[in-house]
């Protein structure tokens, strides 16, 4: 089905009456419009996908269906993904002879997916494995301490003496660029269960009604050594030869264009990602304690430099402070003008922030529609948002924006989320997602360039 800009989008939301069990998603001309699955079997941390807990991360299956259906398994291609995340499109692609690119305005994210997708020679790991824990052991230097008033809320001195000293032989190999990396992944993953920071939530906070034992942060990271070090070996077996994966430590998916201009990078023939939703999570406040101990090497070690730097992310709920960011001769479709009029009718700062996230999500498009070849696809998984009460239908609302750059909405189905540890704020203001909505998106040949750029 070919949807054009004048023509309405499916009325979907709302509607999933049943979903269908399936093992594997089906190739894309088994599946109609609104279909929805819930994958059985479901395993999402084979390989190095295991590495670190990263809110919002969605299933390999729909990177490895989309990989499926629209790229050569022999010959491959440019695969990009602009909502980068931890990475788990670039493992998957990797399986193939692509050239991957990744792009986050988060660091932390940058840095798990490049330690996901970056083998390092099995000698040099295994070596790592062996001497790292027994260094940690002897060792009395001491990595630098989070310089923050707060650290005795969030870390018992015994967490924080262990973390240091973790902290302190890691630093030994920052010579080493992918095994510093590597080993900084490792310990990022095993800080909150060191600390005093509740671990079934996304949201760092200390209950006061659960206080929690902190585990051994040396004992959990000589584990997690292991573990992911085993797991970077076997992937570095089966990823292609011929792959190459980039992240771009640089913008963010509103300005991408740009780069790939400056860099003369290739045209995608494919694009793959999950974007933020509005409103859902707080990537930031989620990796506080993370940051606390890693952050200073991106300027986030303290939680106001945190609270600034979160204003950066597409879909956050405070930009500019209630008020409209993007301007100038962005437009938005009169379809998602009549739902942020509902939204503004009850609550006018939550308007103000789903009215900057379609702002983003069509200069998204824009800048994606001139960098990708004409009739490339983009598959684009994204969930609904409930906002001040309002169930808005947020895949049908990101269709119209994609129409207004050029795109034409191929298949949407939907698939059931059934990572149940995912929490998004609740209340009047929020709701857990149920499903996500995989959106296949083609550039239309007549509209590559984007909204503002002439017919060809």
């Amino acid at each position: 089905m070919n949807i054009r800009v004048d023509q309405q989008t499916p009325d979907l939301f709302g509607k999933v009456d049943k979903a269908e069990y399936v093992d594997r998603l089906p190739p894309a001309d088994q599946i109609s419009n609104g279909d929805v699955f819930i994958i059985r079997n479901f395993e999402s941390r084979y390989l190095t996908h295991k590495f670190h807990k990263y809110p919002g991360k969605f299933t390999p299956e729909v990177p490895r269906w989309a990989l499926d259906n629209y790229l050569s398994k022999k010959t491959g291609g440019v695969v990009l993904d602009p909502f980068l995340g931890s990475g788990t499109t670039l493992v998957e692609a990797s399986m193939l002879p692509i050239k991957g690119f990744g792009v986050d305005v988060d660091p932390l994210a940058r840095l798990i997916a490049k330690a996901k997708t970056t083998p390092v020679d099995p000698d040099t790991l295994r070596m790592v494995i062996a001497t790292v824990p027994s260094e940690i052991q002897t060792s009395k230097a001491l990595g630098e301490i989070p310089s923050i008033g707060t650290l005795s809320h969030w870390f018992t001195p015994d967490a924080t003496l262990e973390l240091s000293r973790i902290l302190g032989v890691i630093d030994r190999y920052q010579d080493v660029s992918d095994v510093y990396d590597f080993l900084l992944v490792c310990f990022s993953a095993i800080i909150r269960r060191a600390s005093n920071a509740d671990n079934q939530t996304m949201k760092t906070y200390v209950s006061g009604t659960h206080p929690k034992t902190p585990e051994s942060a040396i004992e959990l990271f000589s584990a997690v050594l292991i573990d992911y070090g085993q797991r970077l070996e076997k992937y570095g077996t089966l990823r292609n030869p011929s792959a190459t994966t980039t992240i771009i430590n640089c913008g963010d998916a509103r300005n991408l264009s740009e780069i790939w201009s400056q860099e003369s990078l290739p045209s995608v023939d494919l694009a793959i990602s999950s974007p933020p939703y509005i409103k859902s999570v707080d990537y930031v406040y989620n990796q506080m304690a993370e940051l606390f101990w890693i952050g200073k090497r991106w300027g986030l070690e303290t939680q106001p430099k945190q609270n600034e730097f979160k204003k950066k992310y597409m879909g956050n709920d405070r930009p500019g402070g209630g008020q409209i960011v993007q301007s100038g001769d962005a437009e938005l479709s009169p379809n998602v003008e009549r739902w942020l009029v509902q939204i503004a009718d009850k609550d006018p700062k939550l308007a103000c922030v789903a009215r900057n996230y379609f702002f983003d999500t069509v200069k998204h498009f824009d800048t994606m529609s001139k960098l990708m070849k004409v009739g490339a696809r983009y598959v684009y998984v994204v969930g609904n948002s409930t906002l001040a009460g309002v169930a808005v239908p947020t895949h049908e609302l990101v269709i119209q924006c994609a129409l207004q750059s050029g795109f034409a909405l191929k298949l949407c189905f939907g698939y059931e989320i059934r990572n149940k540890h995912m929490r998004f704020p609740r209340g009047r203001n929020g709701g857990q997602v149920a499903h996500d909505w995989v959106l296949t998106f083609e550039l239309g040949r007549d509209s590559y360039g984007g909204r503002n750029s002439p017919k060809q």
